[in-house]
């Protein structure tokens, strides 16, 4: 039975060997960087997670770059009379409705997940290759 309390005795000024005054000012830092740098699921989900926000800022400002490329579009067709002026407002039509697609491919992409980010993405990132062939491609109509 003293053996048993020689144990406990050894294992707790063992533990609280360990300690220091150190832990209340630093501990909590140390151990969200010891967190991460054990956890390499962590670290990815943090580098996936800033990726993916990257990602979606940049497409962000493209798409509004878009939206501006449009508009100056139909400020050009408003000039436009007969056939002219009909083919063009057909193939703004047929952008602000690829558009309108790619806003909700975009609106999944920021709402997907860790796992199917990369699928998601994969999906509005061939989206967004089409809609901006297509806006080239009536842009230099407007010529």
């Amino acid at each position: 039975m003293q053996f048993k309390y020689s144990c406990v005795a050894l294992a707790a000024a063992l533990a609280l060997a360990g300690c220091s005054n150190n832990d209340d000012q630093t501990g909590a830092n140390t151990s969200v960087a010891s967190a991460q740098s054990n956890n390499p699921a962590a670290a990815a989900t943090d580098s996936i997670a800033q990726k993916k926000d990257e990602f979606l800022a940049a497409m962000d400002r493209k798409m509004k770059d878009l939206d501006a490329g449009i508009d100056d579009l139909s400020k050009k067709a408003d000039a436009y009379t007969g056939d002219a002026k009909a083919a063009a407002d057909k193939a703004l039509a047929d952008l602000r409705e690829q558009r309108a697609a790619l806003g909700k491919k975009y609106d999944e992409l920021k709402q997907s997940s860790e796992a199917a980010w990369e699928d998601t993405k994969a999906g509005f990132q061939s989206a967004w290759d089409d809609l901006e062939k297509s806006y080239e491609n009536t842009k230099s109509k407007f010529s």
